[in-house]
């Protein structure tokens, strides 16, 4: 287990050691759920005592805690996220060992917002993307993939591994999207990328006039082209019966367009969204 004795879990004295993952999985069993032995996205376990959070499963990858170090370490103050404790891999099960955020996701709070309330939030999430946005590669390693040049675990490229990348050298925009028939033409920059910016991974404090407590789920994170984050956003569709999509259309055309940068329908939209459907995403 690869652990972070200056996190403070160990600096707090919380307890001698993270929970093993047989310990987690038992815990899971005991909780009566009936996805708590899925081998793939087992519900999380949440260990209120010590502050901690475990995600894990065989869809959970190491380079997601390490990019949540990453944001954590470079965008202190800028990007909320939560700490990570440390992480470890057992049966073909990634194990992420983080703190665990008090407070409840935009999906379950949006509907009993105010106006000012969803202003404020979209402020915040706003000012947050364009801290990870500002991140920069090295002037000379230009590159389409996850931290350290890994392929990206972008859930619509599961099923297509051949573009997950990475794509490196100043031309990899237009490899990329040559490779995906994306057919969008012009020098496009590449960014650092969420990805998943949703809400459901974006957690608010308790009590009225919510903050950004934190933005979760880094599992999909990595150096995308500039219009990706937009377009992601705009095409997801949530659950309905846990956000309606009365809701998601407002969210989606109301106040997206506040957090990130519109991108042209014909010129970028529309060619990526061909993308998703080519590929029967």
């Amino acid at each position: 287990m690869k652990v972070c004795p200056e996190s403070s879990f160990f600096k707090e004295g919380r307890a001698l050691a993270l929970p093993t993952p047989a310990e987690i999985r038992g815990i899971n069993e005991k909780s009566g759920n009936i996805y708590a032995t899925d081998f793939y996205r087992p519900p999380p376990v949440i260990l209120p005592s010590l502050g901690l959070f475990v995600k894990y499963g065989a869809d959970v990858t190491i380079v997601e805690a390490q990019t949540q170090m990453m944001v954590r370490e470079k965008l202190q103050g800028q990007v909320p996220v939560p700490e990570v404790f440390g992480w470890t891999e057992d049966g073909k099960q990634r194990f992420i060992y983080m703190s665990l955020i008090e407070g409840e996701t935009l999906q379950e709070r949006c509907g009993d917002m105010s106006e000012d309330e969803r202003i404020a939030v979209c402020e915040e999430l706003k000012c947050a993307v364009k801290a990870w946005r500002n991140l920069e590669q090295g002037r000379h390693d230009r590159y389409i993939g996850s931290l350290g040049k890994q392929p990206l675990s972008e859930i619509f490229l599961e099923s297509h591994p051949e573009l997950a990348g990475p794509f490196q050298g100043d031309n990899a925009v237009q490899r990329f999207q040559d490779a995906s028939g994306i057919e969008i033409s012009g020098d496009v920059p590449i960014v650092f990328t969420h990805d998943d910016l949703v809400a459901p991974n974006i957690l608010l404090s308790p009590g009225s006039n919510p903050k950004v407590a934190a933005i979760i789920d880094w599992g999909q994170a990595g150096w995308y082209p500039a219009y990706w984050e937009y377009c992601k956003a705009r095409w997801v569709r949530l659950d309905p019966t846990l956000f309606s999509d009365a809701t998601q259309e407002e969210w989606q055309t109301k106040y997206l367009p506040t957090i990130l940068d519109l991108v042209d329908d014909e010129t970028f939209y529309h060619p990526w969204l061909y993308f998703v459907l080519s590929k029967g995403i």
